[in-house]
């Protein structure tokens, strides 16, 4: 054989191997789910509120009977919100950007001596979204506490604000919505409740912009949250 033949055989051979070399390397594959030290497999994070869902779907994301924690039930129908209440709660003017919004309210165990609720405010972008999150979640830092795991693009979990007791706010943003949950009484001296209603209104928020049916519930998210 030719020395030239000879060094085109060698060379096939070489970039077969580091071909071969290469599919069976350890390098994650960009659609298989792994990033910053998530399990292989493992579903990618949930798109952010990008949509301008209409006053119809900010309605359906908000839980209903059946979809809230155990022993809450819908205090009433569920509201149209408006601007200010979207707004931090010593400022009385519509937030920049907002757009519109809904919320709703819970008894528990049939009395209305503890109540919950659920606001969901949309904007026009995620910039006055943020904005209005950082206002709603207030400056009592050393009662926040961050969800485990966390939801949406920010979130946070803050126990007794001001002067309350056994009560718990979440706040949430993700894109351009924001969603707050309060519990008072009841399970409010439980965070974890507080966080499910606030992952299970995401997620409902989520299939809705989707174009799907909202079916995601609060204890479904307390049974992902134990296990």
């Amino acid at each position: 054989m030719s020395r030239v033949r000879l060094a085109l055989v060698t060379a096939l051979v070489g970039i077969t191997a580091l071909a071969a070399c290469s599919s069976g390397s350890d390098v994650p594959d960009p659609a298989s789910g792994t990033k910053d030290g998530n399990k292989p497999g493992a579903a990618p994070a949930p798109k952010p509120i990008t949509k301008t869902l209409t006053q119809a779907q900010l309605t359906q994301a908000l839980p209903g009977d059946g979809e809230m924690l155990p022993g809450w039930s819908l205090h009433g129908d569920k509201d149209v919100t408006d601007g200010p209440y979207c707004n931090g709660s010593d400022n009385d003017s519509t937030p920049p950007g907002w757009v519109r919004g809904g919320d709703s309210s819970y008894e528990y165990n049939g009395s209305t001596n503890n109540m919950a609720h659920v606001a969901i405010c949309l904007f026009d972008s995620a910039e006055h979204a943020h904005t209005a999150y950082t206002g709603w979640k207030g400056t009592e830092t050393d009662k926040e506490q961050a969800p485990k795991p966390s939801v949406g693009d920010e979130s946070s979990l803050v126990v007794n604000p001001g002067a309350s007791e056994d009560t718990v706010y979440g706040y949430v943003r993700s894109g351009r919505a924001n969603i707050r949950v309060r519990i008072e009484g009841g399970t409010g001296d439980d965070p974890s409740g507080a966080q499910a209603t606030m992952a299970a209104t995401l997620k409902r928020l989520q299939q809705l912009q989707d174009n799907k049916a909202a079916t995601v519930t609060a204890p479904d998210e307390q049974v992902t949250a134990t296990n």
